[in-house]
């Protein structure tokens, strides 16, 4: 097979390992970006362990409360994460200088940036297991533990759910110049209710819509419920939904943003 010419995107067969080639290359790039980065100590390090040290039972034989709490405390922590790691990625790469690069390269911008936000969601996610174990095991609980096949399905669609979150995230942030204050503005009104680490019933009845439109707070409610053994197919649909959902939205604002760069000449926040 001829090789494509400079400049000229590949098509075919080969097309589909070049996508996975940039995907790979941007996740490890993000990974390694978010390694050195100060806010995954505490976003994914002190944050849930702090909250698992004061809200984890004492009592070894209560695993029910104990998988409660461990699912709710590391689903709301990985909403920080987004926020903070993967909602940053256009603005930092704006400031860096390297967007300009991608938006005028010869790989899809779109793609680079879900490489990028996968990279910082599954770093993100192996720091809140990492802690999410030890804990546990420092208090010596017991822990209610799904069937491994729906738990690596739980874990994908989350993973897949935050990334679709964190693309969506890091367009709407970059498209207006208060970004920064308006992710400070949902961090905690989600937390609160987001439905992850609060019960359903304690959030009002006229609020609680809220938490439906939250993937993170179904990926809970899915890992409680295959932990349990119940039924938990409808907060898997819900979970799929509306990471396709987030991601159409994700794909529409950044080619806006990218556009805005064509039409304008620049990527400033004017």
């Amino acid at each position: 097979m001829r090789a494509p010419a400079p400049g000229v995107p590949p098509t075919g067969p080969g097309a589909l390992r070049t996508h996975l080639a940039v995907l790979w290359a941007s996740a490890r790039i993000q990974a390694v970006l978010t390694l050195h980065s100060p806010a995954v100590v505490i976003l994914a390090g002190v944050q849930p362990a702090a909250l698992l040290l004061i809200t984890l039972p004492r009592d070894p034989g209560d695993r029910d409360t104990a998988t409660r709490v461990l699912v709710s405390v590391l689903v709301t922590c990985l909403w920080g994460g987004l926020v903070w790691m993967a909602g940053g990625i256009v603005r930092r790469d704006l400031v860096q200088g390297t967007m300009t690069r991608s938006v005028v390269g010869v790989r899809d911008p779109q793609l680079v940036l879900v490489g990028k936000c996968a990279g910082a969601v599954l770093f993100t996610c192996g720091a809140l297991a990492v802690v999410g174990t030890a804990v546990p095991l420092l208090f010596g609980l017991r822990l209610r533990l799904p069937p491994p096949l729906l738990l690596l399905v739980g874990l994908v669609m989350t993973v897949v759910s935050a990334v679709a979150m964190g693309m969506l995230l890091s367009c709407v942030f970059v498209l207006t110049r208060h970004g920064v204050h308006l992710g400070n503005a949902l961090l905690y009104p989600v937390y609160i209710l987001g439905g992850t680490i609060l019960p359903g019933g304690s959030i009002p009845p006229g609020l609680r819509w809220i938490a439906w439109l939250v993937p993170l707070r179904w990926a809970k409610e899915y890992m409680v419920d295959v932990s349990f053994g119940r039924p938990a197919g409808a907060s898997l649909a819900a979970m799929a939904v509306l990471a396709a959902l987030h991601f159409l939205a994700g794909a529409v604002l950044f080619g806006k943003v990218v556009d805005r760069a064509r039409r304008r000449g620049t990527l400033e926040f004017t």
